[in-house]
Parts: C-alpha cells; sequence; structure tokens
C-alpha cells in the first residue's frame, strides 16, 4: 500500500435541502455520527433556517461532524453567491433555463465547479449523499464526485404513500415516471420498501437499488424523537374524542369540495375536536379555511370551540401523540400512529389515488360519507377499543417500514460503511 493511500482523507458528505429530507435522513446521521468514527460534513443546500432545526441541532452534539451553509462558501457581493440564491429559491425555473441556454449553463457549471472544489479540497475518498433529487445542481455535484473517487448515494426523502402509480395531479398514463430515471447519476438509490423500488426498476440496474427499510420510523428513531419533541396542549380538547387530519398537497388528484364536506361532517359531533393540519409544502389549509368560514356560517362557529387549523408552527409527531385517531390522504406520516396501534383512517372517496395502508388494512379503508359517520360515533362511543386486525398491520410494518430482521439504523451504517471501502479501494 502506498504512502498516499495510506494517508487518504477520507470523509462524508450529507447535502440536506428540505424538511422531509432532514425528517429521513436526520436519523441516518444520528446512527452513523455515534457509531462510525469518521469525519462527516453537512451541508444545507436552501434556507438557513435549517442550521436550528431541532433534527439537526441534536446531531451539533458529536464532534465528527461539521454543519453549515453551502453559501458559506461565497462572498456575499460576488456573482456566484446571487446566482447560487436566486439558484436555489428557483431551482425549477433555473433547470428549465439551463437546458434552452448554454450561457446559462456554462454560469451554472463554474459555479458548482468552484463549490465543489471547496467542498470535497480535503478529501480523497468517501461518499456523497443526495435525497431522491436530480436537479443540475445535484448532478454537477454527482459527476463531479464520481470523477474524483467518491461513492455516490441518494437516501429516502419520504416514501411511496399509493399503490397506483399514476398518481399526480395532471397524470394520465405511466410516461411521467420517467422522472425517476435520472436517479441513474448514482451509484446507489436507497429505498425503504419494495413498493417503493418499483419506482426505479425500469430505469436503474437492480444492482443499484437498495432496500433497507425506513430510518424515520424505525423503533429506535421514534423513541428518540418522540423525546425531542413537546407536548402539544389544547385544554378545549380535554374532554374529547381528539382527532388531526392531515391534508395533502394540492398536486395530487383529490376533491377537495368533498375533503370540505367531511370537516363538516366531523365537527358536527359536539364530542369531537378536530385539527386540520396543512402541508407543509402548500398552503391548501389556508384555502379550505377561508373557504368554509364564507360559505359556511355554522363551522366558523366551530373554530376553537371543537375546530383549529394549524400551518407550521406545531409539529406533526406533537400532534399524532396529541390525538385519539388520525385522518390521512396520503402522506407518510401516518407510518408513526400505526406503529402506536392508533388507528388511521384513509378517505379514499375523496381520492383518485388508493392508499397503501388501505391495500394492507382493510379497517382503515373509508369509502363513503355513511362509513366516516358510523366510524365516528363508534370511536366517540368507545376511543380505546382495538381497531386492527393485528396480523394485518404486522404485515404493513414489516413490508413498509422495518423490512429486515435487523435494527433498521444498522443496516443504513452498515450500507454506508460498504460505500466508504468501496470510494477507498477506486
Amino acid at each position: 500500500m502506498g504512502q498516499k493511500e495510506k494517508n487518504a482523507n477520507t470523509k462524508a458528505f450529507f447535502f440536506l435541502r428540505h424538511n422531509n429530507d432532514i425528517d429521513h435522513i436526520t436519523p441516518v446521521l444520528y446512527k452513523w455520527l455515534s457509531t462510525k468514527k469518521v469525519h462527516t460534513d453537512i451541508i444545507i443546500i436552501s434556507n438557513k433556517k435549517f442550521l436550528n432545526d431541532y433534527r439537526i441541532n441534536y446531531l451539533k452534539k458529536y464532534d465528527n461532524v461539521k454543519i453549515y451553509l453551502l453559501s458559506d462558501h461565497f462572498n456575499k457581493f460576488s456573482l456566484l453567491y446571487v446566482f447560487n440564491s436566486l439558484y436555489f429559491k428557483y431551482t425549477t425555473e433555473f433547470d428549465a433555463l439551463i437546458k434552452k441556454y448554454s450561457i446559462i449553463k456554462k454560469l451554472a457549471k463554474r459555479t458548482f465547479t468552484k463549490v465543489a472544489k471547496k467542498i470535497f479540497k480535503d478529501a480523497d475518498n468517501g461518499i456523497i449523499v443526495f435525497d431522491w433529487i436530480t436537479t443540475f445542481f445535484v448532478q454537477h455535484m454527482v459527476n463531479f464526485g464520481k470523477k474524483n473517487g467518491f461513492v455516490t448515494l441518494s437516501l429516502p426523502h419520504g416514501d411511496r404513500v399509493y399503490i397506483s402509480q399514476i398518481d399526480k395531479l395532471n397524470d394520465i398514463n405511466y410516461d411521467t415516471l420517467k422522472i425517476y430515471k435520472p436517479a441513474d447519476i448514482f451509484d446507489y438509490v436507497v429505498v425503504p420498501n419494495k413498493m417503493c423500488s418499483l419506482r426505479y426498476v425500469d430505469f436503474l440496474d437492480e444492482n443499484k437499488i437498495k432496500i433497507l427499510g425506513s430510518p424515520r420510523y424505525s423503533d429506535k428513531w421514534l423513541n428518540i424523537i418522540n423525546k425531542l419533541i413537546p407536548k402539544y396542549e389544547l385544554v378545549q380538547s380535554d374532554d374529547k374524542l381528539k382527532i388531526v387530519f392531515f391534508i395533502r398537497n394540492t398536486g395530487f388528484p383529490i376533491f377537495w369540495e368533498e375533503v370540505i364536506r367531511a370537516i363538516q361532517l366531523i365537527v358536527q359531533f359536539p364530542e369531537v375536536y378536530l385539527i386540520v393540519k396543512h402541508h407543509p409544502r402548500n398552503k391548501i389549509a389556508k384555502k379550505l379555511t377561508k373557504k368554509l368560514l364564507n360559505h359556511n356560517p355554522q363551522v366558523a362557529k366551530s373554530i376553537d370551540v371543537n375546530l383549529k387549523f394549524i400551518y407550521e408552527d406545531v409539529n406533526s409527531v406533537s400532534l399524532i401523540k396529541w390525538a385519539d385517531v388520525i385522518i390521512d390522504l396520503g402522506t407518510s406520516v401516518a407510518w408513526e400512529p400505526i406503529k402506536q396501534k392508533k388507528p388511521v383512517l384513509m378517505l379514499e372517496y375523496v381520492n383518485a389515488n388508493y392508499a397503501i395502508i388501505s391495500h394492507y388494512m382493510e379497517e382503515s379503508e373509508i369509502n363513503c360519507r355513511d362509513e366516516l359517520y358510523e366510524v365516528l360515533k363508534k370511536f366517540i362511543k368507545d376511543k380505546n377499543k382495538p381497531f386492527y386486525n393485528e396480523a394485518s398491520r404486522r404485515k404493513f410494518i414489516k413490508d413498509i417500514i422495518d423490512v429486515s430482521d435487523k435494527n433498521t439504523l444498522d443496516v443504513y451504517c452498515d450500507f454506508l460503511k460498504k460505500c466508504l471501502n468501496e470510494s477507498k479501494n477506486k
């Protein structure tokens, strides 16, 4: 073994950009930093507010990690800083311009090459980690990393929540699945379960796809995050059946008029307190609030009496702790209450997609107003009555969340270590 190889500096680089990927990758980072003594950089590529995110703060106690903003690499008065700031604010628009205009592509390449040289300058090999994203910036960083001996990974941003694949609002055929094809730039794409892997099987070599389970909903991380999140208090709800309704974003085919009627149906029961929690990337709950108040005075009277709309000021984990029942339109946040044996109701009758939860557990499937009305009456009568067919619930957890018989976070760390060793041998 040569002297250069002996002294090679091995590092891990994790790029985080969004609430979702922070949510799903932080558990992996926790286990990685606490068990593998490899120097690790966590680079926030979007909003500086994430530097003080409670999950990121949890990682700061480890001495083998450096956490910083991507923009820290630029002089704040430089053209590169301006371009970088605008790019990450308007990524979709900029990527379209990069494809159309060679001069913008040239500027982008110049900017991101400078970024890459600064970030990776002290590393001879290692791993570069993103979530499920393939923007021009990601492609450039991945290509740069590969040329310089790094192994590149795409870790989970979330999960697949629908059985249906033609699932976006305006999809009418399978052509839109081609959005997953660019993931082939990575050496490996990691998914939580086989259902999620189906997105990639037509575009990636099977050896590139790794099914490792859900780090976010692993038992170990659930125990940790539940201690990090404060308890939600709502005095008006103390003697009522507490329900949280998680709203999907408007990029999916949902019958929103019927969602409004579902809210009306629920709050007519004085024994119920309903919280409607909007999706973090969409303001649909505000639109729903306005419509309810403008067109239904009776529901307006329910505000604070037995109805509350929450936007971003309360964490979903706190609301799950508070709730007796969860209603969902298709978000992976529902995985957590299922593990806790809390009832999850999927409003299939307002959705053009079909949820994986309903596929596994028919007791969760709500197909009409009558079913919603009747199940609410049962919960009002006895909110502690067992809800799930236990065999179905366990199969869902085995197939969708845990996957392996081993500790999920250990499985991820072992895989990352394997990738590090692979980079050393390049």
